[in-house]
């Protein structure tokens, strides 16, 4: 559904377990469309035949890193209006400033708790739909509207 407030939900991380708990938190909070790979890869790949909504991606995969797949998303006008999250144990200013150029919705450090993933998720959803609201208001030839 378009307007569905628990989006179709991709999680890439190349740590099993981890990937898998994430999976488990997001079902717990009413996600019910939650898919898993360890595969940036594949990642892509689900995502270019996929209707995610929410994308959260470790930033450390090998070959292709959440930052290769970030961008790939964010430059593509097909998929630029997924909400992105990056997540990582540590993370420098440097990739920061580059996540944020690219377009990321936010940043989750590991381990990070169920309270703080939903503080972050009402932010990057509600952005989302306003993101939604304003393609919308412009597409339908009302031209740039503010949103409240």
């Amino acid at each position: 559904m378009a307007d569905d407030p628990f989006p179709s939900v991709l999680i890439i991380d190349d740590n099993h377990k981890i990937g898998k708990l994430v999976v488990e938190i997001f079902n717990r909070l009413g996600f019910e469309d939650v898919e898993m790979t360890t595969s940036g890869v594949e990642g892509l790949e689900m995502i270019r035949r996929g209707q995610y909504g929410l994308i959260v991606s470790d930033l450390d995969l090998e070959p292709v890193d959440g930052m290769q797949i970030l961008k790939a998303v964010k430059s593509d006008e097909n998929l630029y209006k997924i909400a992105f999250i990056l997540t990582e144990t540590s993370i420098t200013f440097e990739q920061v400033t580059t996540a944020h150029a690219a377009g990321v919705d936010a940043f989750l450090l590991k381990p990070f708790d169920i309270t703080l993933l939903k503080s972050k998720l009402k932010t990057v959803l509600r952005r989302r739909a306003k993101r939604k609201r304003l393609v919308n208001d412009w597409t339908s030839g009302g031209g740039l509207k503010e949103i409240a």
